[in-house]
């Protein structure tokens, strides 16, 4: 009950199997929860970072103040005001690529983080598309990305990676939505 176990490589959630394989790791070290907070955060700024203490606190749910004070540790941040004026926070030296780069066409799976990881979850997924891919049960679609914003869902069906589009795709689109389906299909066949 109270092991410290992780999934193994074999039952990832890319191929959900009905049996379960578990490794053991070993028990962790004993840490402050202070510092344990600061580090979680520091990982989670590294991962989806800038992002502001709502996001933080919507991704981790914790409180607030408990965050507030791990966040203090983990100075001198990199801060930044969004469009709506909120703070944002993000490691220092971390990428900030223009807003003009464009974002290659991704395949995300089941309860992918990037949907999950923001308080504003436009920032990826469009209001428009939230019920097709939250359900009302919380479950969250297998989706792709174009230029990083959700456009559609994504399954498998006889080792084929089928793809629903949201809204009509350019060919331009559709032709990198295909050689990604392809580069899919191919790390599924392994």
């Amino acid at each position: 009950m109270r092991a410290h176990l992780v999934h193994h490589h074999e039952t990832a959630i890319w191929r959900a199997r009905p049996e379960g394989r578990f490794v053991l790791l070993e028990e962790p070290e004993v840490q402050a929860p202070l510092e344990a907070r600061a580090e979680m955060i520091r990982r989670y700024l590294a991962a989806f970072g800038p992002s502001s203490l709502r996001d933080v606190v919507q991704w981790s749910m914790m409180h607030v103040p408990e965050l507030k004070a791990s966040l203090a540790l983990l100075e001198p941040l990199r801060r930044f005001r969004d469009e709506h004026g909120r703070e944002l926070f993000d490691v220092p030296r971390a990428p900030l690529p223009d807003s003009d780069t464009p974002a290659p066409v991704r395949f995300l799976p089941k309860w992918d983080n990037v949907l999950l990881a923001w308080a504003d979850r436009t920032r990826v997924l469009p209001e428009s598309y939230r019920k097709q891919v939250i359900g009302i049960n919380g479950d969250v679609a297998q989706t792709f990305l174009v230029d990083g914003f959700v456009a559609g869902t994504w399954s498998v069906e006889d080792g084929r990676v089928v793809t629903v589009p949201f809204a009509k795709l350019s060919r331009p689109v559709q032709r990198d939505v295909k050689e990604e389906a392809g580069r899919l299909e191919a790390f599924l066949a392994d």
